[in-house]
């Protein structure tokens, strides 16, 4: 059996294992604390690292649209531009050469009835009762012609018709929402 001295020492050792066992408890709680510190910190320095980035990478593809936008406005209206001035100088074109036509068809007109005139004057002889070979060849040149340059007109007149329109359906402001690009 042991003795009172051997059981004191025993207690006296549970004691001190006990306050061992207190220490070593307490510094692995303050070092569990300190790796959930560390683990939060590292994990709020993640958040907030990623943050900034979706922040300016935002940014960046809002100043990248902008500028984007700003160039397809400014494209718009240089094609607007364009357009105007096309019509513009198809229509100016069109009003100088129907002008053109118009006077080589009076011409043409004024030399018809010129020779119809002669004609009438100049009555050809009794024994001939209808014009030379010749001059029917160039009478029905001359209609040909004549008939030719009405077509030219009415087709000119129609295309400035039209031209009119589209002139006029482009003075209409434009509504840059509904055009595709």
């Amino acid at each position: 059996m042991l003795s009172h001295r051997e059981l004191e020492a025993e207690v006296d050792q549970n004691v001190v294992n006990r306050k061992h066992d207190e220490i070593e408890r307490k510094n692995l709680l303050i070092a569990n604390d300190n790796l959930i510190v560390d683990c939060l910190s590292k994990k709020v320095f993640y958040i907030a690292t990623n943050s900034e980035l979706t922040v300016s990478r935002f940014i960046e593809m809002h100043e990248a649209h902008t500028i984007v936008q700003t160039r397809c406005l400014k494209l718009k209206a240089e094609l607007s531009k364009l357009r105007d001035k096309v019509q513009k100088d198809d229509h100016t074109e069109l009003v100088k050469r129907f002008s053109n036509l118009k006077v080589n068809y009076l011409n043409l007109q004024l030399k018809y009835q010129n020779l119809k005139e002669s004609f009438g004057n100049n009555p050809s002889p009794p024994a001939r009762d209808t014009p030379d070979f010749d001059s029917v060849f160039v009478i029905k040149k001359m209609h040909a012609s004549i008939q030719g340059k009405d077509n030219a007109i009415k087709k000119l007149r129609t295309q400035i018709s039209q031209l009119k329109e589209t002139h006029s359906e482009a003075d209409r402001p434009l509504d840059f929402r509904t055009l595709d690009f």
